[in-house]
């Protein structure tokens, strides 16, 4: 941090001198260079005009220099060419990633991918999505989505977002869920294990059955006597708005026939139809009640 200039080949030697090291130097970089000190530096630069430009550049600078060895996570990760996908409402679109990983995208979702060195990120900004991560330990796979970030410890887990809340459904392995910040502690789910990021916080949800999650993959569902509570669960994950059902004697309904879980304001027309009840439909969510 002085005026010398940076010896790359002393902290390479550092590096290999224990096997300790670089795990722990990764580790402490990522948390530094995280998206927050991105987004701050940026920001800090717009609020400041040009009389800043000087200072952020010159930070930028600061952190190739002081970031040690080859490629910086955050630099690298900023100048990464994204890799855009999209499904139109109503369809299910199956992408395959370059390590493998494959996304099962719904709801009108919509997602940037970037893939470097040292992280793997996906940006959801709407929608829905499946991920069956391919593990790598040396490039943690992350989904950012609203003010939430969930981290893969290798697994596959569902992600749903509506306004004000993202729920995370993991079918199988662990993931990391919780507010995209340093100070908030996330959750760990496991398989089975649900959990949704509101204004009410971060918060366990039921567990459910493991083929329960993210059923709309297969575009339809069967169902045979099924409660129409079960049939509305299955609808929510790709529903714009939450859906809540006001009188508990129409959650026991038993519902058959196939449901097309990738339309879920047109299925609860006609189960409304077939079902007689009503919807309606305020700022926040959908209210199934009596006519």
């Amino acid at each position: 941090m002085g005026d010398e200039a940076f010896d790359e080949a002393a902290f390479d030697a550092w590096l290999a001198g224990d096997p300790r090291c670089r795990p722990a130097y990764d580790t402490m970089w990522r948390r530094i260079m995280g998206s927050d000190m991105d987004a701050a530096l940026q920001a800090y630069g717009r609020a400041g005009g040009s009389g800043n430009a000087w200072l952020v550049g010159g930070v930028a600078v600061l952190l190739v220099v002081l970031g040690g060895y080859k490629s910086l996570p955050l630099i690298a990760l900023h100048f990464a060419q994204p890799q855009d996908y999209a499904v139109a409402d109503g369809k299910v679109r199956s992408v395959t990633l370059a390590d493998g990983t494959r996304l099962t995208l719904g709801g009108g979702a919509r997602v940037k991918v970037r893939y470097t060195r040292h992280d793997r990120v996906v940006e959801l900004t709407q929608g829905a999505l499946f991920a069956n991560v391919v593990h790598d330990a040396q490039r943690p796979f992350r989904i950012d989505t609203g003010n939430a970030r969930i981290v893969d410890v290798g697994t596959s887990f569902e992600v749903s977002t509506k306004p004000g809340s993202i729920r995370v459904t993991v079918a199988s392995g662990v993931v990391r869920f919780g507010r995209n910040g340093w100070f908030d502690a996330p959750i760990q789910l496991r398989a089975r294990q649900a959990a949704i990021l509101d204004k009410a916080g971060l918060n366990r949800a039921a567990d459910v059955a493991q083929d329960e999650v993210a059923r709309w993959r297969g575009e339809w569902m069967e169902y045979r006597g099924t409660p129409l509570r079960q049939v509305i669960a299955d609808l929510q994950s790709l529903s714009p708005l939450p859906i809540a059902i006001a009188d508990e004697s129409l959650a026991e309904k038993p519902v058959s026939g196939r449901i097309r879980l990738t339309d879920p304001a047109g299925q609860l027309e006609n189960l409304s139809i077939t079902h007689a009840f009503r919807v309606r439909k305020s700022e926040g969510a959908l209210t199934i009640s009596k006519r």
